[in-house]
């Protein structure tokens, strides 16, 4: 299953559902009439009552739904992922939406002006044991009109929700992007979520898979819902439809069947405190290695790895932490790959840095820099437009010393723009503008080429602005002519800076009402103003202009435009026809 490169790995539908968490004792359960362990539909009276009732607890709030928060653990992972759905236009639904962005998921989200933002009211007993209230709200309302048909035609994989199957309207919408991702030959994947929605929807479940389905997703007792099977033979049936068929079966590990092989996968043993997200998270580490073509075997030891970290967690989402550690195993498996591979050539992996330590980039491991070279190269190949140009204006050098300075994803694909600026003459400083998004072997292998670049997965907010700083930087009192920027974070940076040294005074301001990305980018402006109180207008000087290709990032440089503090010129990449046409 060979996958090209797209701007996207994975786009999902799926119930878009706002996750409202409390920690309360058993009888709080019987006082609402709600069953240990069920899973109850409410409609909005009920789900008003209980939220009046619950006024007083302490409330934990995440974006859910089954594809929400498959997509997410797939972005952790370092896929680029986007998300279709409904939300109220509420305040739980800018939560959802917000909180969406946070976690590297592109929230492609529709509003209901009638119907409120979805939620699940979860319940959590002394005993670990989870009780949903759930009310869908306007995730039932996901039309067709609502599926931008590029945003699919761009993607890998298209990934469904089996839930979803229970709302004749939204068979529609299913069927819709179905449509749309076999004409532009984008594969299809879905999770079929509850055995339930199968006995009750099967003849249509069937036919789904066998006409349009190439990845299938189900848990022991789907399997037996939909075949009348158990495990290895379920796992066949199913497959006679599907190139690749996956059967969940908990701590005893999972099935896998492709059209030529069988892989039983062994779980990671840990502790077990929360089983609820551990399929979407096995789900997301599937589909990432299917994205970036890994060998399926590869893929499903970090699927069950991830999963094992949701399952030792209390969360769906997986922390800072639990990041870093699947990092870590990823990259032991990229090494243990290409050692396998030279071996096969009679040679010798050496892995070493070739740097000294006064080289002028951070990133995570200069190891993992043969492994992105050759990631890189592959990409080449599926980037003719920015391949042209080398290939047009290499010689000719019109940005010869140019400084560019880049706030976007570290990715393989960004490493190949960033080598056609190169190319063309200009001297290039990067940082990512997420801290989860960077590719390891990607930044690797450009610092290896002698770019200086400033990005590693998993930064925390501190790091991530040091390194939008470095990145900014040119040494000598010299800054960027040109910024490419994502979301604006570089721009803002700029600016503020520039506000902190006509106004030292902002620093003393009480910004604890703010976010923390805000109290930690003024922490670090603090920092640079101590250091060199004319820093920023040093390096403003030569700044001729800057790219912006986010919705975010333009209605920032609108909104400075529009208080006469823009302080040069911006080009609104983000509704160029390039970008939706050619990106």
């Amino acid at each position: 299953m060979e996958m090209v490169e797209k701007e996207f790995d994975v786009v999902g539908l799926g119930n878009t559902l706002l996750d409202l968490v409390y920690n309360v004792e058993d009888n709080l359960l019987k006082e609402l009439s709600l069953k240990k362990g069920e899973f109850k539909p409410i409609s909005k009276e009920e789900s008003e009552s209980i939220l009046h009732r619950m006024k007083d607890h302490e409330q934990n709030i995440n974006p859910g739904g089954s594809s929400s928060n498959m997509l997410s653990g797939l972005s952790n992972l370092g896929g680029k992922t986007a998300l279709f759905g409904k939300i109220g236009n509420d305040e739980h639904g800018d939560i959802y939406e917000t909180d969406t962005k946070k976690t590297g998921v592109k929230p492609l989200l529709s509003k209901h002006h009638d119907e409120i933002t979805g939620h699940a009211i979860t319940f959590i007993t002394p005993d670990g044991e989870r009780t949903f209230a759930v009310h869908l709200g306007a995730s039932l309302h996901l039309q067709k009109e609502n599926i931008i048909e590029d945003v699919i035609k761009n993607s890998k994989i298209l990934h469904l929700e089996g839930y979803q199957i229970d709302v004749p309207h939204l068979r529609e919408t299913i069927l819709h992007a179905v449509e749309i991702a076999r004409k532009n030959e984008v594969k299809i994947s879905i999770d079929l979520s509850d055995a339930s929605v199968i006995k009750r929807n099967h003849e249509f479940i069937q036919t789904l898979i066998k006409e349009h389905i190439d990845i299938i997703f189900v848990n022991e007792d789907e399997a037996l819902a939909f075949t009348g099977k158990e495990e290895e033979h379920a796992l066949h049936e199913i497959s006679l439809s599907t190139e690749i068929a996956i059967v969940k079966l908990g701590e005893k590990g999972s099935l896998i069947k492709t059209r030529d092989n069988l892989y039983k996968i062994k779980a990671y043993e840990t502790e077990v405190i929360n089983t609820n997200g551990a399929g979407d998270m096995y789900a997301a580490g599937i589909l990432h290695g299917l994205a970036k073509n890994q060998k399926i075997e590869h893929a499903a030891k970090i699927a069950s790895f991830s999963a094992s970290k949701i399952v030792n967690s209390q969360s769906t989402r997986l922390s800072n932490r639990q990041i870093n550690e699947i990092n870590l195993l990823k990259e032991q498996l990229q090494r243990d790959n290409m050692e396998a591979e030279l071996e096969k050539r009679g040679e010798e992996i050496i892995l070493q840095n070739d740097h000294p330590n006064s080289q002028d980039y951070k990133i995570a491991d200069i190891n993992l820099a043969d492994f992105g070279r050759k990631e890189i190269e592959i990409a080449e190949k599926e980037m003719p437009g920015l391949m042209a140009l080398r290939n047009k204006y290499g010689s000719q050098k019109p940005l010869e010393g140019v400084r560019i300075t880049g706030s976007l994803h570290m990715t393989i694909q960004t490493a190949v723009l960033i080598e056609t600026l190169k190319e063309l003459g200009a001297k290039v400083r990067w940082a990512s503008c997420n801290i989860f998004s960077t590719q390891d072997h990607a930044a690797a292998a450009i610092a290896k080429s002698g770019t200086p670049v400033f990005a590693w997965k998993g930064e925390d907010l501190k790091e991530y602005w040091e390194c939008t700083k470095e990145a900014l930087d040119f040494k000598n009192n010299l800054g960027p002519q040109l910024i490419v920027d994502d979301g604006g974070d570089a721009t803002i940076m700029i600016h503020k800076g520039i506000e902190i040294e006509k106004n030292p005074e902002l620093l003393n301001k009480n910004y604890e009402g703010e976010g923390e990305d805000v109290i930690e980018l003024i922490k670090c402006l603090q920092k640079i103003y101590q250091e060199d109180p004319q820093f920023w207008h040093k390096r403003i000087k030569e700044i001729k202009g800057v790219s912006e290709e986010t919705t975010t990032g333009v209605h920032r440089l609108y909104h400075m435009l529009k208080e006469n503090k823009l302080l040069f010129p911006a080009i609104n990449v983000n509704d160029s026809v390039t970008k939706s046409k050619f990106d």
